[in-house]
């Protein structure tokens, strides 16, 4: 007996976890893409601003030195390309590359905000580069750090307003100044409630996207599962039985099929109870998972009838193994009341091309006729175990 052995059931778990952590592993890849994307608008959108920038500079409605504009634009575009780089970067190296947004929407601001304070007649305007950054934060930002930039925004704007008017008190104009700022202030809570908004249902649905996955890897396991003993059910069985009958009829594989069935176990149930006969199946069923191989398969037929399918094997081997599992269950004590039970054993090989339901109902009468004989034996198919000899010497 092989025991430790993987069973074919955590197999099959973890076949199912691949598939989850490669669906998983597609949406972090769909992600990067979304954000490359999203950082490639943005770096647009920065290209377009900063040349309506230089156009109001060439018009002279951005009062500055030119030697300080090129300085200013220099260290916005450095900030913004290191942000870009460091998230290549990190992509490059198929690593995930935390969120920058945040800090590249701070970095935008500050720009802005800058370049605000020098314009005089259009400020407005160019403060519709402020909305256009909120929209992008929208993409990635928390529904807390929402409401943190907007404030920023407007702290921003208030403290440009109160040092244009310090200095620049010729051309301030508080009523205009008041409409445009009662204007804007609109504007932005408008943006800040449906952006958290968007940044709520965004959290919403991959917190929905998350249980789905998870909802449909449960469904998955207790479509094929039984629930009692944790083994496979008779559907997943038969689907494995067709599986495996292809591979045959296609490469000459073998396999056998072997149906076990718990001896005079209604006198269990009758004298002690359904909760004790319980117990003796599923320590039955844990000692049949342990004495399989990997690429094997344990099923629970019916009430006391298990199915093991033996792969890549002939009866001869498939026989010795199934021996030896009546042999054990013989020796062994079940469940807390040591209750001693013996097995009868159905067993014969696929014959190709016949159907799955023909090799299930020849392994059914032969468990049958171990019942007759007297049950705690292993009937084989003699006609299959012939067959097996005559390929051999041929």
């Amino acid at each position: 007996m092989q025991i430790g052995v993987k069973n074919s059931m955590d197999v099959y778990l973890d076949s199912q976890a691949s598939s989850r952590q490669h669906y998983q592993q597609g949406l972090q890849r769909n992600s990067r893409v979304d954000t490359l994307r999203r950082t490639s608008l943005a770096s647009f959108g920065a290209l377009l601003y900063s040349l309506v920038f230089f156009l109001c500079y060439h018009l002279g409605y951005v009062q500055i030195e030119a030697a300080n504009l090129l300085v200013l634009f220099l260290c916005f575009w450095s900030g913004h390309v290191a942000t870009v780089g460091f998230v290549l970067y990190r992509f490059s190296r198929g690593l995930s590359a935390p969120s920058t947004s945040l800090a590249h929407m701070i970095w935008a601001i500050l720009f802005v905000t800058v370049i605000l304070y020098h314009t005089v007649e259009i400020r407005a305007a160019l403060m519709m580069a402020y909305l256009t950054i909120l929209s992008f934060g929208a993409f990635r930002v928390q529904r807390r750090g929402f409401f943190g930039i907007t404030l920023f925004i407007l702290a921003s704007y208030a403290i440009t307003l109160f040092l244009f008017q310090l200095n620049n008190s010729g051309n301030w104009a508080p009523e205009l100044e008041f409409i445009i700022g009662t204007s804007f202030l609109t504007a932005m809570l408008a943006f800040c409630i449906l952006g958290s908004e968007f940044s709520l249902l965004r959290e919403r649905l991959a917190t929905s996207n998350h249980d789905l996955i998870e909802a449909l890897g449960k469904i998955e396991t207790l479509a094929i599962s039984d629930d009692l003993t944790g083994l496979y059910n008779r559907r997943h069985l038969f689907d494995s039985l067709d599986k495996q009958r292809a591979l045959a009829n296609r490469d000459g594989s073998r396999f056998v099929l072997a149906y076990v069935d718990v001896d005079k176990f209604k006198a269990i149930n009758d004298q002690f109870g359904t909760e004790a006969g319980d117990d003796v199946l599923r320590q039955f069923a844990h000692l049949l998972q342990d004495s399989v191989r990997e690429v094997d398969l344990v099923a629970r037929y019916s009430d006391t009838t298990f199915a093991l399918l033996l792969n890549d094997v002939g009866l001869e081997a498939a026989a010795i193994v199934v021996e030896r599992i009546r042999h054990i269950v013989e020796t062994m004590s079940f469940s807390e009341q040591h209750f001693d039970i013996t097995i009868s054993v159905g067993i014969t090989e696929y014959r190709a091309p016949e159907t799955i339901y023909d090799t299930s109902e020849r392994a059914n009468k032969l468990l049958y006729q171990a019942k007759q004989e007297g049950c705690n034996r292993v009937v084989k198919d003699l006609a299959s175990e012939q067959t097996g000899q005559l390929n051999l010497l041929s």
